[in-house]
This record gives structure tokens, C-alpha cells and sequence, in this order.
């Protein structure tokens, strides 16, 4: 079984258990989170103030960014120097795990604004501890012939947790709580059978720095050597978050307020279009890792993929029709579906420092928080000034910029 220092070693092996574990880890936190923030939470904010949804789901965007924020550096940063004989990512994806279906079970009962608002940042603390130690595994435990594969992993396992949460969440509009009820159980089972089916090893023998005011420093700042191409991608990064929150956060209303459609076909067509992009996401995500690993080219694919985001955000800003969401889906799906392998091949290759690797990669995850927030602003501003419809296009405007990024790294080809 490969441990934190078979990669170091040289070990060639990738394992059937860590794979699959990569798959059931980020599934198992994104599809209670996307399906709560993206479907569930906006219904629950419609029914309790119908006028002010928009900027309140863009208010509670920016306050969760605050929280998710730290809490990835900081909790990414402890794991980094935990020393157990677990592991050092193991005790921080059970614990979060387990407190993150409590936060959902008392959520879940939220019946005023402040109320949600309070335990959703609560929420957003524990689930990104998660995130942050399940995603250093393809840096501490992977070796670099298999990263693109472990990265198709990964993103497999983004893609089910986001679209498949958008799915589920969509059945239960009717009932928010029941939905949230449902997340909260995955969270817990999803992530305690992924940390458990890892079988990360005691990392007690490696050595760690005493702890200091200097290494408190160090373990909260950016990376600042050999730096470059790891701002570069986390730029790509956010603007390629940018640019697909903004439409998918306001599905709904879009839905609803662009295509006219009411609560029953709105849930139809939801649940259409989630089932199309998570079909066509899985079978890309599953082709672009070990093409990247056979080819040596990860940053060529991406630029490729957001140019196919970009054409696919016009066509319903062309065609304002359900026929035309529906293509809108197919097009972006393959084009996510492949990105989610790609980005974290990239990523994982952009690292100053492997050693580092949560903190860094919690950086690097600050494209997707901060991304849903930059999202939210935009949308709300272009909603505000031109309507749904010009969403599309500033999507395309967006997702070219976050390729020509990717196109500028040096180190990945």
C-alpha cells in the first residue's frame, strides 16, 4: 500500500483503495455543499424573502468566502503538521466529516435569515477541512506518472458530488429540510468510508519543525518561491469558477425568471440538465487523466475545454429555450467533466513546495470560494443592469480569459 513516504521513495504503484477512496472523498462533502448552496438554499431564501432573494444569495456567497477563506489555509496548514498514527489527513477528514452532518442537522431547522446565515458559516468551516486534507493526498501519496489518473479520480469524484447534488437537491424543493436531512447523512458516511478505505499509514516518524511565532508565519503566508505558474493557475482557477458559478448558483431563477418556467417544470428540467452533465461529466472526467498522463499535456487540454465552455455559454443566450439549456449542458458538461481531472494534474505539478501541500492546495482552493463569491457579484450586477440572458455571455467573456492563464504556465505543457 502506498504511504506519505512511498512517493517520496519512488514507488511506482498507484492502489485500487486510494483511488477509489479519491473518488468517494470529494463526492461525498461536494454534493451535500453544491446541492444545499446552488438549489436548497436558494428555494429556502426564496420562501422566506421572495424580493430579496438575489442579493441574499450573493450576501451569503461573500460571508461563507470570509469563513471558507481561513478555513482552508488554517485547517490545510494543521494538517500539514499533524503526526499520528493515522496519518496526518485521515483524523481531520473524519472529525470534519462528522462534524459537518451535526452543522447540516441543525441547519436543516433554520427558520429566519440570521439563523442560516450563522450555522452556514459554521457549515463552511468544517467542510473545507475536509476538502483541504482529502486534496493533499494526490500530492502526498501519488506519484507523478499517475497524477493524471488519481486527478480523473478526483474529478470524478467533483463531478458526482457537484451535479449529483444539484440532482438529488432538486427532489426535494418541496421539502428543504428533508433535503438537508439527506446531505448530512452523506457527509458523514461518505467521509468516514473514504478516509477509512485510504488506508493512510502513521506518519508519526516523519519529522516536523517545532512549533514558533515563525512557524505560525510560515504556515498562514502565500508561497513565494518558485511562485509563478502556482499564482497563474490559481487565476485560471478562480476565473474558470467565475465564470460556471455564475450561472449555475441562479439555475433556479433562471429557470423560472428567464425561461418562464413554473416550480414543476422548473424541477424537471433541473433535473434533466443535472442528469446530462453528470452522465456526459463522468465519462469525460474518466478519458482526460490518463489522456493527459499518455500525452504529457494537461495545460493544452484545459485551454481546449474552456474554449468549449465559452462557445457552450452562448447558446442559450441565442436560443432562450429549454431545447437550448439542454445543448447549453451537453457542451459545458464534457468540457467540466474533462477540466475537473486537468486542473488538479496542473495544480498538484504548479506546488512550491510538496511539503506544504494542504496549505498550498487550500490556497489554490481559495479559486473555488472565492470564485463562488466573484460569481455571485457579477451575476447579481449583470442580472441587475441586463438581465439572465446576458449571464451566458459574460460566462464566455470569462472562462476565455481563465484560458488564456492556463495557456501562459511554463511548467506543464
Amino acid at each position: 500500500m502506498t504511504s506519505n513516504a512511498d512517493v517520496t521513495n519512488a514507488d511506482e504503484r498507484l492502489t485500487w483503495r486510494l483511488v477509489v477512496s479519491l473518488v468517494i472523498g470529494p463526492a461525498s462533502w461536494l454534493l451535500p455543499h453544491q446541492g444545499a448552496i446552488a438549489t436548497l438554499l436558494p428555494q429556502k431564501i426564496s420562501e422566506i424573502d421572495p424580493v430579496n432573494k438575489v442579493p441574499l444569495v450573493m450576501m451569503f456567497s461573500t460571508v461563507a468566502m470570509i469563513v471558507a477563506l481561513f478555513s482552508n489555509i488554517a485547517l490545510g496548514a494543521c494538517s500539514d503538521r499533524t503526526r499520528t498514527r493515522f496519518g496526518k489527513r485521515k483524523p481531520w477528514i473524519i472529525g470534519c466529516s462528522i462534524l459537518s452532518c451535526l452543522v447540516l442537522l441543525i441547519y436543516s431547522r433554520a427558520e429566519t435569515i440570521p439563523v442560516m446565515l450563522a450555522w452556514w458559516c459554521v457549515y463552511e468551516f468544517v467542510v473545507n477541512g475536509v476538502a483541504a486534507a482529502i486534496v493533499a493526498q494526490l500530492s502526498d501519496r501519488v506519484p507523478a506518472r499517475w497524477r493524471g489518473t488519481a486527478s480523473s479520480a478526483y474529478g470524478l469524484g467533483q463531478t458526482i458530488g457537484g451535479q449529483a447534488g444539484i440532482l438529488v437537491a432538486a427532489q426535494f424543493l418541496g421539502d428543504v429540510t428533508l433535503g438537508v436531512e439527506v446531505f448530512a447523512a452523506i457527509a458523514l458516511i461518505g467521509g468516514v468510508v473514504s478516509a477509512l478505505l485510504a488506508g493512510e499509514r502513521s506518519n508519526l516518524h516523519e519529522p516536523v519543525a517545532p512549533f514558533s511565532k515563525r512557524e505560525l508565519v510560515t504556515m498562514s503566508m502565500f508561497p513565494t518561491r518558485n511562485a509563478t505558474d502556482f499564482y497563474k493557475t490559481l487565476a485560471a482557477r478562480f476565473l474558470l469558477v467565475v465564470g460556471s458559478s455564475m450561472v449555475s448558483n441562479y439555475m433556479l431563477y433562471i429557470l423560472q425568471d428567464y425561461l418562464g418556467l413554473d416550480q414543476a417544470g422548473a424541477q424537471r428540467l433541473l433535473s434533466v440538465n443535472s442528469s446530462i452533465t453528470l452522465i456526459i461529466g463522468l465519462v469525460c472526467c474518466l478519458g482526460a487523466g490518463p489522456l493527459a498522463d499518455r500525452i504529457g499535456r494537461p495545460k493544452q487540454l484545459a485551454v481546449a475545454t474552456t474554449g468549449m465552455i465559452a462557445v457552450g455559454a452562448l447558446v442559450p443566450f441565442v436560443f432562450p429555450t429549454p431545447a437550448g439549456l439542454i445543448v447549453f449542458s451537453i457542451i459545458v458538461g464534457i468540457a467540466t467533466g474533462a477540466n475537473s481531472s486537468l486542473i488538479q494534474t496542473i495544480s498538484v505539478i504548479v506546488l512550491p513546495n510538496p511539503e506544504a501541500a494542504a496549505k498550498d492546495l487550500g490556497f489554490l482552493n481559495l479559486a473555488n470560494t472565492l470564485g463562488g463569491v466573484g460569481a455571485s457579484f457579477v451575476a447579481a450586477s449583470v442580472i441587475g443592469q441586463f438581465g439572465y440572458g446576458a449571464m451566458f455571455v459574460a460566462q464566455a467573456v470569462v472562462v476565455l480569459l481563465s484560458g488564456a492563464l492556463f495557456y501562459s504556465i511554463k511548467r506543464v505543457r
